[in-house]
């Protein structure tokens, strides 16, 4: 009964006997500084004396989804294949987060590698700008780790976009490599915790100090990013019941008592002191949509609440700390923060409806930002009360514009890279033109279908043309071989020729074999 239990609790699926990978234990389940699920793959693959990437391609992504395994070359460019490039959502709460965690478990028969991602947060928490796109980590960390004996692993909390600082020592957290100087991406063939991606070196504070003598880890002091921290810790602390998708509803509540507190009923104060659009502000205040994570921290910064509470209806005592809050500051001046129908408002008003109209025709189209700055304005957010669906039909004709321009340059960039390669000779294969210019074979075909074509006909064409050369060469020194061994009284066969040969294995090709044969046979020495 003992055993049954122990089993249980160390998160060990009891259905299953025997595990594909070594059943290891992950680290700080159910606290603040919970290792990744990308740390775990990793040490795992350490612990199999494998690449991180070979055990991911060979053993998670086929279950993933089995037609993955076609896709699935070991090779150190396969990763950014099967996950297109966003490697760092396996951290996250998505499909390839659900994928991932139920792969892992299925492979090491535990049921606690959940705990390693954010699928938790996935009815609270906003996915944009949640994770960081390339790879972070403490220097500091993973020295004490080394020099205490401890196991090198990268919390998850690291990967997060909002967190600049390590929680720990209160240092910036680094990405780029001292040696090589290139930032990794979250998940890599070489990944290893402790050690580059790129250059496989160490990664410890030692390394810096011996690279960039001049370069100085020191504490963080200002009072939002350690306000951050708390946050971020908190919210790991935070039990799975707490994240519902009655969030929203806890959040406005919050944000509506504070707006009809200390603001007086003007919205245009929050935003404000959130520096976020008024319109965001005003679909949170309603519920109808969920806020960032950054900006869920700075609305506890801004309200002076723990992370917990902002995920609870406001309370009258929460009221009432809001309002004592405005006796000690300055009442907002109405000038700042109304939009009164004045002759001052009015002028205003027909000038940003004027200039969205005309930006409407203009070809390019400018963004939103560029009127901001053609207006001389701090923000967009007049743009958006005065005009907010003209501003929604520039912004969206801005983003058509981008992609097309965007199309065209990738076009013509395609093109003339095919173009120089046809100028080349040697020629290069098609493969080698994708690879060195970092563009899949796919995509150059599909933007330059003829150009691919002839690119791939042009180097057939020098490799058959390359064999039939060195099949001559060969041929003649099978001849002065064959001779040579006749002039000695030895009779010449394919197998006394082929052991005199620069390259022995090359008689075998069914061209070269019948050649020497005939050869053999005209001079009667077969």
């Amino acid at each position: 009964m003992n055993e049954s239990y122990s089993i249980k609790s160390a998160g060990i699926n009891q259905s299953q006997y025997v595990s594909r990978l070594y059943s290891m234990q992950p680290i700080g389940c159910g606290l603040p500084h919970v290792e990744s699920l990308i740390s775990y793959v990793s040490r795992l693959a350490t612990a199999h004396c494998v690449p991180t990437g070979l055990l991911v391609t060979k053993e998670i992504a086929p279950l993933i989804k089995p037609n993955y395994s076609l896709v699935s070359k070991s090779h150190p460019g396969s990763l950014g294949v099967i996950f297109s490039d966003s490697t760092s959502a396996l951290n996250g709460y998505g499909d390839w987060a659900f994928g991932a965690v139920n792969a892992v478990e299925k492979l090491t028969c535990r049921t606690d590698i959940f705990q390693l991602t954010l699928l938790n947060w996935r009815k609270t928490i906003s996915n944009w700008k949640l994770l960081k796109q390339q790879r972070a980590w403490c220097p500091l960390c993973f020295k004490e780790s080394l020099d205490d004996s401890k196991i090198l692993y990268e919390p998850l909390n690291w990967s997060l976009e909002v967190l600049k600082i390590c929680p720990t020592h209160k240092t910036p957290l680094a990405n780029i490599c001292p040696h090589c100087e290139k930032e990794n991406k979250p998940l890599s063939w070489y990944s290893k915790s402790g050690f580059c991606s790129k250059c496989r070196e160490w990664l410890g504070i030692d390394a810096y100090t011996r690279k960039l003598p001049n370069l100085k880890f020191e504490a963080v002091e200002d009072e939002e990013q350690l306000h951050c921290i708390k946050c971020v810790s908190d919210l790991f602390s935070m039990p799975p019941e707490s994240f519902s998708d009655k969030v929203k509803v806890s959040i406005a509540s919050h944000l509506d008592r504070f707006v009809e507190g200390k603001a007086r009923g003007k919205v245009s104060y929050l935003a404000q002191a959130l520096a976020i659009d008024i319109s965001a502000v005003q679909k949170w205040r309603k519920g109808q949509s969920t806020p960032t994570l950054a900006s869920m921290i700075s609305i506890c910064y801004k309200l002076q609440i723990d992370f917990p509470t902002l995920f609870e209806p406001a309370c009258s005592e929460a009221i009432d700390k809001i309002c004592e809050l405005d006796k000690n500051h300055k009442e907002p001046s109405e000038k700042s923060i109304s939009y009164r129908p004045n002759r001052r408002n009015v002028q205003k008003r027909r000038l940003v409806i004027s200039v969205l109209e005309t930006a409407l025709l203009e070809n390019p189209p400018p963004s939103i930002n560029d009127i901001v700055a053609t207006l001389k304005y701090r923000t967009s957010s007049a743009l958006y009360y005065y005009a907010p669906e003209t501003c929604k039909r520039l912004i969206q004709r801005h983003k058509v514009f981008l992609k097309e321009h965007l199309k065209e340059q990738q076009v013509k960039s395609i093109r003339e890279i095919l173009e120089r390669a046809l100028d080349e000779y040697p020629p290069r294969s098609l493969q080698n033109v994708a690879s060195e210019s970092g563009i899949y074979p796919q995509k150059l075909r599909a933007y330059e279908k003829s150009l691919c074509k002839q690119v791939s006909y042009n180097y057939s064409k020098f490799i058959k043309q390359r064999r039939v050369d060195q099949e001559e060469i060969l041929f003649e020194e099978m001849k002065q071989i064959a001779q040579s061994l006749y002039s000695k009284g030895i009779r010449p066969t394919q197998k006394r020729v082929a052991l005199h040969l620069s390259s022995p294995c090359l008689v075998l090709r069914h061209g070269i074999r019948e050649k020497l044969e005939q050869f053999l046979q005209e001079n009667e020495w077969f």
